[in-house]
């Protein structure tokens, strides 16, 4: 390919603060093999940039407005299925790594990771490969073990968790159910064992972080 024949690495820096556009801008220019060819400060500019310098790798910030990290992740790949980005955050908990990761990104790495260890990322997903770091990947293995506990809820559990989750007491959620008192009750203890939380409060707050709280 063109970048590897002039053995340089092109790469997109996109951060809503300046202060880190610059000093990973100042820091990437004394790397030989790395050259930064543009910069974005939000989302939507961050796919316009994208477009028009054709970087061979490109570090994301999730936390942008009006357009996030992840969206734009979707954008560009939605028109560069080859795109390469490593996701540069603060946020290491499931709910941000989670759907980086689904939409494509190629790494995952901490604004407090080493300027080489950045360095060594790039290199790596230009090369093919893929770099996460470590406390993400435990808040991705989270976030799978937390869809496989709630996707073994069955329907009326759910019907049970998301009515909890409302503050309804056992007994109103038997008459709105049209179920038994001790139906409900073996149903919470089946959605606490099975979410492998404490508490009906703990119970709740897994159902409001979810999304699990439609409607029944």
């Amino acid at each position: 390919m063109e970048a590897e024949r002039r053995n340089t690495i092109r790469v997109l820096v996109v951060d809503d603060h300046q202060v880190v556009r610059r000093g990973l801008r100042a820091y990437l220019s004394l790397e030989t093999d790395i050259e930064v060819v543009g910069e974005a400060n939000d989302g939507a500019s961050a796919v316009a940039e994208f477009a028009r310098v054709k970087p061979d790798v490109t570090l994301l910030d999730l936390h942008m407005v009006p357009v996030d990290g992840v969206e734009a992740l979707r954008r560009i790949r939605r028109n560069d299925g080859q795109a390469r980005v490593i996701i540069l955050t603060s946020f290491v908990d499931a709910a941000h790594v989670m759907p980086a990761i689904e939409s494509g990104a190629s790494g995952y790495l901490l604004k407090t990771s080493a300027p080489d260890e950045i360095a060594a990322a790039i290199r790596g997903v230009f090369a093919g490969g893929a770099t996460y770091d470590t406390e993400a990947m435990q808040a991705m293995a989270r976030g799978m073990h937390e869809r496989s506990a709630a996707s073994a809820l069955t329907d009326r559990e759910l019907d049970v968790l998301q009515l909890l989750a409302k503050g309804k007491s056992n007994q109103e959620i038997a008459d709105e159910l049209f179920i038994g008192l001790k139906t409900v009750k073996t149903h919470v203890s089946n959605i606490l064992a099975k979410l492998e939380v404490a508490d009906r409060t703990q119970a709740a707050v897994y159902a409001l972080t979810h999304g699990l709280t439609s409607p029944v």
